[in-house]
C-alpha cells in the first residue's frame, strides 16, 4: 500500500471515529480505546520480531562463512518470519475492527492467522517429537481451516 493511500486510510478512520464518537456507548468507546492500545502493543511486538529476524539472519550469514548452517537455524529463521507475519495479520485484524469492516472480513483474517500459525508449527516442529496421529491431526485442522477460508472467500464474492 502506498503512503498516500495509507495516510488517507488512517485519516479516514480518524474522521469516521470523530463522526461516530458521540453516538458510541461507553462500552464501545472503551472497546475502541483498548483496541488502539492493543494495536500499539502489536506494533512493538512487530518491531521486536523484526529485530530478532534480522539478528537471526546475521547469525546465519556468519555461520555460513565460518562453518556452515544447519537445518535448525533455517527452522528458527522461518519460525521467526512466520511469527512476524502472524503479528502483521493480527494488526490487519485490528485495522478491520477500527475501520468497521464487516464481520466476515474479521473472521477471514482470524482463520488466516490460524493457518499461518499452523504452517509455522509445521516448519519448526521436529517430526521425531510428535506421534504420527498428532501430525495427522495438525494436517487435518490445517486442511479444514483452508476449506473454511476458501468458503468464506467464495461467500464474500456473492
Amino acid at each position: 500500500m502506498d503512503k498516500n493511500k495509507l495516510a488517507h486510510s488512517n485519516s479516514k478512520g480518524l474522521q469516521r471515529l470523530k463522526e461516530l464518537w458521540p453516538e458510541l456507548t461507553v462500552f464501545e468507546r472503551f472497546e475502541y480505546v483498548v483496541t488502539l492500545i492493543v494495536s500499539l502493543v502489536l506494533a512493538l511486538i512487530i518491531v521486536v520480531a523484526l529485530l530478532s529476524l534480522l539478528e537471526n539472519i546475521y547469525e546465519m550469514l556468519v555461520a555460513q562463512v565460518t562453518g556452515g548452517v544447519d537445518y535448525k537455524m533455517f527452522q528458527i529463521t522461518f519460525g521467526i518470519l512466520l511469527t512476524l507475519l502472524i503479528a502483521l495479520e493480527f494488526r490487519n485484524s485490528i485495522d478491520a475492527i477500527l475501520e468497521g469492516k464487516g464481520l466476515l472480513v474479521q473472521v477471514k483474517i482470524v482463520v488466516l492467522i490460524a493457518i499461518i500459525a499452523l504452517a509455522r508449527k509445521f516448519l519448526v516442529m521436529d517430526p521425531k517429537e510428535f506421534e504420527p496421529m498428532m501430525i495427522a491431526a495438525f494436517a487435518l485442522v490445517t486442511l479444514s481451516l483452508g476449506i473454511v477460508y476458501w468458503l468464506l472467500s467464495k461467500s464474500h464474492k456473492l
